[in-house]
């Protein structure tokens, strides 16, 4: 089974890029990587037309940073793993199965642009939970990985303070902050988990 790593954007990319050549993994290891963009709907663009005529299983690894917000003004350092993505706009709901568990199980809230305002939601989310999540791209991916049915682990490393630093972004400064949280997570852990679930697999 391949692994296919996917991230938004380059600088997203370079990290993990980066730290697995870099781990000593045995090279017998089949890893792609794929720049998807953002927005949903690049997302499902890019990914279909990766894995739209391949012939073999694909395990769909999803890893960048999301915006966050709690009721506590609190800052938040460690990555979650979406269990659930809800459409902002229509309110739809994709569970994403829990294949292998990195972290803690989280929804998180899709969005088709960046939210500078809270969403106005039938079902208030500041009142649904103490930690919202939002992204452009987990719909996206779990769209394609149900479809495909692929097995797909979406990772997201909390990184905008929303609504607030979203209308403060600094580009540069912004990078560079990303660059070193993305670099810095425990991928090792976070493949010998994925090998063993595939391995559990082919034995079956």
């Amino acid at each position: 089974m391949k692994i296919l790593v996917v991230a938004a954007m380059q600088n997203e990319m370079k990290a993990i890029k980066n730290w697995i050549k870099s781990a000593n993994i045995k090279s017998n290891l089949d890893i792609e990587y794929l720049c998807l963009w953002i927005w949903n709907y690049d997302t499902i663009y890019s990914l279909v037309d990766n894995v739209k005529n391949s012939t073999e299983p694909i395990f769909i690894r999803n890893i960048w940073i999301c915006w966050y917000r709690n009721s506590e003004n609190k800052k938040i350092i460690e990555p979650i793993q979406v269990a659930n993505v809800i459409n902002i706009h229509t309110e739809k709901e994709l569970i994403v199965p829990p294949f292998v568990q990195i972290a803690p199980l989280k929804t998180c809230f899709s969005s088709e642009h960046i939210i500078y305002e809270k969403p106005l939601l039938k079902n208030d989310i500041s009142d649904e939970c103490n930690e919202c999540y939002f992204d452009m791209e987990s719909r996206g991916v779990e769209f394609v990985a149900l479809k495909y049915k692929y097995p797909c682990l979406i990772l997201k490393v909390p990184f905008d303070f929303i609504w607030e630093e979203t209308r403060h972004y600094n580009g540069q400064a912004s990078n560079n902050i990303m660059y070193d949280m993305l670099s810095n997570l425990p991928y090792h852990e976070y493949l010998e988990k994925i090998l063993s679930w595939m391995k559990l697999q082919e034995s079956l």
